[in-house]
């Protein structure tokens, strides 16, 4: 008895020695300490609390420490016995900017490896009753520079291990290497060959790439349309018709392949004249550009200075050692004297375009009497000829998978739905990944170093700036009349900060000039031209006064004497 309860004691403690595994997949351990960091920044947290999605095809959250459903490949590589896909998985909680503690997903655990696992569904699932809902989540808890995160969903029915040459009805999802985009890619089954068709989608959108968690949506209705939503954002609809390459239904016509362009067919409009002939003065040797005999060499073009010189500052470091690390030599750098300088070095002419330059010479064009217009083979029927108007009856899907190559690890996967309702994609959206997302927004902002606020000058500071600027003009000044003096004003003027101070004061001496001028002319006008007339004589006054008195005042003169009387 006491042997039996050994032998008992010893299996109990190997079992709980060993944590339970399926196919591979590691279970990643406990979570991280995520609240600490949280709290600091004044976020909370919330826990993890399982969602319920009825009459899906597929939900997935990884709640489970191994999801039992999910089989790591085991593919080989064609006639070998090593591994193909040789990545790493793992079942394990979030360790980068959590935004719900608790919550579980799917990780590529290995760097610069191929990654395949796949889940079967319970049953089948058939797209052409009521068309497809695909949404999953993804996170990179690394910067992605180079690697895969879209899904796949394999026809049915799955056989054997899952690899690249399985076959697939739909693959979905963002990849990033050079480009990046959000792959759609769905096959379609030729009724003339009976054979698969990949159809890519030709204007694929961007798909964000930082820590973040990510929801990608992908609706296929049953009118031949298609919807593309990135956190719940359409960024992408169109018809499965039209926005695919290459189409799907063929063209009803196509160009013969048995009819060939005769041999007398002329198709060129234009022919060169055969009866022209060449001028006798056309040179065809006379070369495009040639030195301008008319151009001086400026007088502060130095020819015996070089480009280049010794550091004279620079210093023998203590430690050379000439005999290991040959003979020192001071560093090169610009020839100081050349700075302000026209030029340094040899001097050439400039090269100005010769005006006796021709080129080769040709014949003109004229009108080709032979002409007939572009050829084209003639038009028959196309015999693989066909017209699919249900596109949207996609070939049932047995089992979801992830096939990829990544140069970085920390792709995560969670909360994957497959089905036909848009309205439980959306719940799943509004209530699962939007307050995750919330929260790992929060902690991002505010972990995000904040720059120190930029310093105020103070007084000394703008008086240094002040007195900078003072001699930044005054030395512009006095170049501009050194060289004035010593080369003219053309010379002068192409200084290019001299030159603009010449310029400056160029016109604030016209300027000056200028008011004087109207100054003086105008003195001139009101003096000459707009003299004032003499003043009326006094007598003429009286008299208007006398003659324009008003009938008003006699009548008051008349009431006045009556009241004297």
């Amino acid at each position: 008895m006491t042997h039996k309860l050994s032998v008992l004691l010893l299996l109990a403690l190997a079992l709980h020695a060993s944590p339970a595994r399926c196919d591979d997949i590691v279970d990643g351990g406990p979570a991280p300490e995520t609240t600490v960091e949280a709290a600091k920044h004044g976020v909370d947290i919330p826990k993890f609390e399982p969602y319920a999605v009825p009459d899906a095809a597929l939900w997935e959250q990884f709640t489970d420490v191994v999801a039992p459903r999910w089989k790591r490949s085991q593919a080989t590589k064609k006639g070998e016995k090593e591994a193909r896909y040789d990545g790493e998985w793992a079942v394990e909680d979030i360790k980068e900017l959590v935004g719900v503690e608790g919550d579980k997903g799917l990780v590529v655990k290995s760097q610069a490896r191929h990654h395949a696992i796949s889940a079967r569904l319970e049953k089948p699932f058939d797209p052409s009753a009521s068309g497809l809902v695909l949404q999953y989540e993804v996170k990179l808890q690394e910067n992605l520079g180079c690697g895969g995160a879209y899904i796949k969903l394999l026809t049915a029915p799955l056989k054997g291990e899952f690899s690249d040459d399985t076959p697939y009805t739909l693959m979905f999802g963002p990849d990033k290497c050079g480009e990046s985009k959000v792959h759609l890619i769905y096959r379609h089954l030729n009724p003339v060959t009976h054979e698969y068709t990949e159809h890519h989608l030709s204007q694929p959108p961007t798909p964000p790439i930082d820590t973040l968690s990510h929801l990608y949506t992908l609706t296929i209705h049953t009118n031949n349309t298609y919807a593309i939503a990135i956190d719940g954002s359409e960024r992408r609809t169109g018809s499965l018709l039209d926005d695919f390459d290459p189409p799907v239904n063929p063209p009803k016509e196509i160009d013969d392949p048995k009819d060939k362009k005769p041999a007398d067919w002329e198709d060129n409009e234009k022919i060169p004249d055969a009866s022209a002939k060449k001028p006798a003065d056309w040179d065809e040797d006379a070369p495009l550009m040639i030195p301008d005999e008319d151009a001086v060499k400026p007088k502060d073009w130095f020819e015996d200075e070089p480009l280049l010189v010794p550091d004279p500052k620079a210093q023998k470091p203590a430690d050379w050692d000439d005999e290991e690390d040959g003979d020192w030599a001071a560093p090169m750098i610009s020839n100081p004297r050349c700075a302000d300088a026209a030029g340094c070095g040899p001097w050439e002419w400039p090269l100005v375009r010769n005006p006796d330059f021709k080129g080769q010479w040709s014949a003109p064009l004229v009108d080709n009497p032979l002409y007939k217009g572009e050829w084209a083979p003639r038009r028959i029927h196309n015999p693989g000829y066909f017209e699919d108007r249900g596109l949207y009856k996609l070939s049932k899907i047995d089992a979801v998978g992830f096939e990829l190559w990544t140069m970085q690890s920390g792709i995560t996967f969670d909360n994957i739905y497959l089905g036909s309702s848009s309205n439980a994609a959306a719940l799943i959206a509004d209530n699962v990944w939007k307050p995750k997302h919330d929260v790992e927004l929060a902690i991002s902002e505010a972990m995000r170093p904040k720059s120190p606020p930029a310093p105020k000058p103070g007084f000394a500071d703008v008086l240094r700036m002040f007195k900078d600027r003072i001699d930044e003009i005054l030395y512009g000044i006095s170049t501009f009349y050194s060289v004035l003096q010593s080369e003219g004003v053309v010379s002068a003027l192409r200084q290019e900060r001299a030159g603009a101070f010449g310029l400056l004061m160029v016109t604030m001496a016209l300027g000056w000039l200028g008011w004087n001028a109207s100054i003086i002319l105008g003195f001139v006008y009101r003096l000459v031209v707009a003299a004032p007339a003499p003043p009326p004589v006094a007598a003429a006054n009286a008299s208007t006064d006398n003659d324009t008195a008003s009938p008003d005042s006699g009548a008051k003169a008349d009431r006045k004497a009556a009241k004297n009387d």
